[in-house]
């Protein structure tokens, strides 16, 4: 169990498209003109007639799904990769400072609108599994499935905190500290020595160096503002009222995550959730698409012919 608590939990530590769109949550309905602040950029690669919408996890750069795009785009979908501003070496704008998940969920939600996205389908990892939840249970009518990839409706349950209540005080402790070390210099990475939480989320070499060149490149403010977010906002008691059928990935990495181990957290947690089909994925660590790319492929092609 605590194997696991940090291959999930380890997230607090840490194609040339076709177009890009900057969104602001404050006026969705003219994207393409807002002056103020963007909360995200995506871009868009290929020309199906179905949509998917990639969001990486904490930290991580859109270039964390580059080796789904072609199973995207051979299945007929064009692919609309999601960049949290901050994150892979760009300006944090409006994300420097206070909330950050709701306007993340918000503004996905007006992209879809805007863009007339009638059959989306929403591909997360961690915290962009956690924001793909949070689109469908606020705006059902917009997704057609979400695959979430190594995330839970409540975080802070992986940290031994039950309540939003008894989370906060980490949650808070955690974000100042992601803000003090955003302004330090800090070495580059090396990829011949990866940190400790690389180790932990990543099971290959090439694998940890990605994970260390993400955070690297990401602003740890705008990664401790969604961090605390994250961990004070629970989804579970409104599994129940899911309205889109979900897809969960999550690993298993023998000795120190059993799949035993595994089926005793998720299963669990997205109990009350009405349509969850669980994949395991054997031989990788929490960035599952890096470690186990062939896996999480032929995964993603079963959830796209759904």
């Amino acid at each position: 169990m605590k194997t696991l608590l940090v291959t999930a939990a380890a997230l607090a530590a840490i194609t040339t498209p076709i177009a890009a769109l900057a969104l602001n949550e404050a006026q969705p309905a003219a994207v393409a003109h807002t002056q103020a602040p963007a909360r995200f950029s995506v871009e868009m690669v290929g020309e199906g007639s179905h949509d998917a919408i990639l969001i990486p996890g904490l930290l991580s750069p859109r270039s964390v799904w580059d080796g789904q795009i072609e199973t995207l785009t051979r299945a007929g979908y064009r692919v609309h990769l999601v960049q949290v501003n901050g994150f892979g070496g760009t300006d944090a704008g409006a994300n420097s400072e206070g909330p950050v998940l709701p306007h993340l969920v918000h503004g996905i939600a007006a992209y879809i609108e805007a863009n007339g996205l009638t059959d989306a389908k929403v591909i997360g990892h961690s915290m962009g599994g956690f924001t793909a939840l949070n689109l469908a249970l606020d705006r059902p009518e917009l997704v057609d499935e979400i695959m979430i990839v190594d995330s839970l409706p409540f975080f802070s349950v992986l940290m031994g905190m039950e309540t939003i209540e008894a989370a906060r005080p980490q949650a808070a402790q955690m974000r100042s500290m992601m803000v003090a070390q955003a302004a330090m210099d800090l070495p580059p990475p090396d990829c011949d020595a990866p940190s400790m939480q690389a180790q932990g989320m990543a099971k290959t070499p090439e694998a940890q160096c990605k994970v260390d060149q993400y955070s690297a490149s990401a602003d740890l403010r705008v990664g401790g503002n969604l961090m605390y977010d994250i961990m004070t906002t629970d989804l579970r008691p409104r599994l129940g009222d899911l309205k889109v059928p979900v897809t969960m990935l999550y690993p298993v990495d023998p000795p120190a995550v059993t799949a035993q181990m595994a089926k005793g957290i998720y299963p669990v947690q997205y109990a009350d959730a009405p349509d969850v089909t669980f994949v395991p994925v054997q031989g990788a660590r929490h960035f599952i698409m890096l470690d186990q790319p062939d896996a999480m492929n032929a995964a993603l092609g079963a959830f796209l012919t759904d």
